[in-house]
């Protein structure tokens, strides 16, 4: 496991453009964003994205008095490229960016692709995660054969998911897109979007704050993002069924961009879990409910408790 080479206090100068140097020399960016000194929530981004993706949350984490620590997984924005062979070791460089900050308990919030690797920083540091909070995640889809999905869907994680080739291809498709046309961002990340996500998207004004975290998240490579769906879509290694820590899952019902039952069946899997459909809605519903988010994790969640998952 890397450790943090710096002794002294991590001093801040740009809190949306952070370093921590690891003791093998490898990087990790994140950005903070909300009270300084707030309470502090670790929240990790989609695949592909960046630290920037919760920059809209600056103010209302300001104003509720939490401190956002976003981090960028290792081959995105900020942070170098690092071969991980299991959403196990993806925990420690988690573990390692809270140690590096001084930071002993937390809130964990995961979104989307960020889902799988909240819960496995959740088992590592069981003892320091107070809440997790899994928003519109990837659930279990290694089993794509038992899971309802699009078209859409199964291209990700039933074929690029399994195939590092075709996934290096087509992440470096978007890159050079996004590179040398910046506003197809903006495109690319709500092409398969309900009308519900555009238009919470265009309410708030954050298509072009998604469009910047796709762009960062792939400025220097797609090795992130590769990596992410190779760890997703095989068996996770996970003992998800011993994660007593209280874990809440927002899932929008008609989310186009990771299929809902799969996140239904990882919170069967989860001992002490609240499973909340958001009828209606899609995928980035969350960036017009943060503070709801926000207030919802400042209360313990009733253990065991599970709201039931729509009729088929």
């Amino acid at each position: 496991m890397d450790k943090l080479v710096l002794d002294e206090p991590h001093t801040i100068v740009d809190r949306t453009a952070c370093v921590l140097r690891l003791e093998k020399g490898r990087h990790i960016g994140f950005a903070e964003y909300g009270a300084p000194e707030g309470l502090p929530v670790v929240v990790l981004h989609g695949t592909p994205g960046s630290r920037m993706l919760f920059e809209s949350t600056d103010s209302v984490a300001r104003k509720m008095g939490f401190r956002i620590v976003a981090l960028d997984r290792a081959g995105y924005g900020l942070s170098d490229p690092h071969h991980h062979a299991t959403l196990k070791d993806t925990a420690y460089d988690i573990q390692a960016l809270v140690n590096g900050l001084g930071i002993n308990r937390f809130f964990l919030v995961g979104f989307s692709g960020g889902g799988p690797h909240a819960l496995a920083a959740a088992l590592l540091m069981r003892d320091r995660i107070q809440q997790v909070a899994l928003i519109s995640p990837v659930g279990l889809v290694a089993d794509a054969e038992r899971v309802s999905m699009t078209s859409l869907q199964h291209f990700i994680f039933s074929y690029l998911g399994h195939s590092e080739t075709a996934a290096r291809v087509y992440f470096e498709g978007v890159r050079s897109m996004v590179t040398w046309f910046p506003h197809s961002a903006e495109y690319l990340v709500t092409q398969y979007a309900t009308e519900t996500d555009r238009a919470i998207l265009d309410q708030y004004g954050l298509r072009h704050s998604l469009g910047t975290s796709m762009r960062e998240g792939l400025s220097h490579s797609v090795e992130g993002a590769v990596q992410d769906l190779r760890l997703y879509c095989h068996p996770w290694g996970l003992n998800l069924h011993k994660l007593e820590t209280p874990v809440t899952i927002w899932q929008g019902s008609e989310d186009t961009i990771v299929p809902p039952e799969a996140a239904y069946r990882l919170a069967e899997v989860l001992p002490n879990c609240r499973l909340e459909v958001i009828e209606g809605m899609g995928h980035y519903w969350l960036f017009g409910s943060f503070e709801r988010i926000l207030d919802r994790i400042r209360t313990k969640p009733p253990r065991r408790s599970r709201a039931a998952p729509p009729a088929p």
